[in-house]
């Protein structure tokens, strides 16, 4: 009985591997194109050419539409015989990058591959069907269609994707590397109507506003954040004046996480995170206090000033010390408490409830 037990389960096993290892050599299969040379043999076969009809004096007998139908039928039965072809998005640019309709009379035959493996199929020299993608692949087809200038594959990108969930992590990545965005990809992906809510007279994009420009992208899209985190506070000081500009922005989120931004665009972000159900709380900061490495306060001149075991700078690491006053719990009793303390309370809570 115990060898009948073990040949099942030795024999399931094998069954199991052999299925799972097909599906994977299948999955892989199909992210491939097909052999170029069956791609041009397809392109280059002499069949008969379709001629529309025309009186006798050279003009259509037939709407564009119906000669569009009847071409279509008309090279689906000269190319029957011939074996479907798939081919990658970027030989799809490359061929139609100065003709966009290269490929229009092969469409019977030809299917692009779209994300996750998809085959897209082509209707008058466009791609067909809408499906979730990465953000990422969304942004490299954008880039594809911007670069080739393939209005087919821009159209399809912006408007037939929709962006996959992306975690918290992932969505303060992005918000935290202005520089590895391109501003031709984010602007094809807003509307004129959304640039004239988040710009000023629609105008273009600022640098450090670009990855929350890009979020919006990915809002308008559809996008969702996969999160815990309903709201998020952000540190911003009341004067810039002996603040690095290059500092980066403290955040504290509602499950206890801090992250440090750089180039954040609060404003944009506000709004942006709002859309993606991200509650943004702005705290405005003029004073900071920490019991080990002193206080920064600004003066009258509006500059801020630290001041370390009594001695005076005229100028104050804003970011690293606000982050130390959250977790020393030092806020309370600053000149900010007293006019926020509703906001500093809920701040409260929310360390005490990860015992930072």
């Amino acid at each position: 009985m115990l060898r009948v037990g073990i040949n099942w389960f030795l024999s399931a096993a094998v069954f199991v591997f052999a299925f799972g290892g097909q599906a994977l050599a299948q999955t892989a299969s199909n992210c491939k194109e097909t052999d170029p040379n069956q791609f041009f043999a397809l392109i280059n076969a002499q069949v008969q050419s379709y001629i529309a009809p025309l009186d006798r004096n050279g003009n259509n007998l037939l709407s564009e539409n119906e000669i569009f139908i009847q071409k279509s039928r008309h090279y689906f039965a000269e190319f029957k015989d011939f074996p479907s072809i798939t081919i990658s998005m970027e030989r799809f640019a490359s061929v139609t990058e100065n003709n966009p309709t290269a490929l229009e009379n092969f469409e019977s035959k030809i299917t692009v591959l779209g994300p996750n493996c998809s085959k897209l199929n082509m209707y008058r020299s466009r791609l067909v069907g809408s499906f979730p993608a990465p953000f990422e692949e969304i942004m490299e087809l954008v880039e594809l269609g911007l670069r080739t200038e393939n209005e087919a594959i821009i159209q399809f990108s912006t408007t037939q994707l929709t962006p996959q969930e992306i975690q918290f992590e992932k969505l303060i990545a992005i918000l935290s590397n202005d520089l590895a965005l391109d501003e031709n990809v984010v602007n094809a992906m807003i509307s004129q109507s959304l640039r004239s809510q988040f710009l000023p007279q629609g105008g273009k994009i600022a640098l450090n506003s670009m990855s929350e420009m890009a979020l919006l992208g990915f809002s308008s899209m559809g996008g969702l954040v996969d999160s815990k985190v309903g709201q998020i506070y952000v540190f911003i000081p009341k004067s810039v004046n002996g603040i690095n500009n290059l500092q980066e922005t403290a955040v504290l989120t509602s499950d206890a996480r801090l992250y440090n931004i750089a180039g954040f665009d609060h404003g944009i972000a506000s709004k942006v995170l709002s859309r993606l159900g991200v509650r943004t709380t702005v705290v405005h900061v003029s004073e900071i206090a920490t019991k080990k490495f002193g206080n920064c306060k600004i003066d009258l001149a509006g500059r801020w000033m630290q001041v370390v075991s009594g001695k005076k700078v005229r100028s104050c690491p804003f970011m690293e010390l606000v982050q130390v006053m959250l977790k020393e719990r030092s806020y309370i009793g600053t000149y900010d408490y007293k006019f926020q303390a509703v906001v500093f309370d809920e701040i409260t809570k929310i360390l005490e409830s990860k015992n930072m």
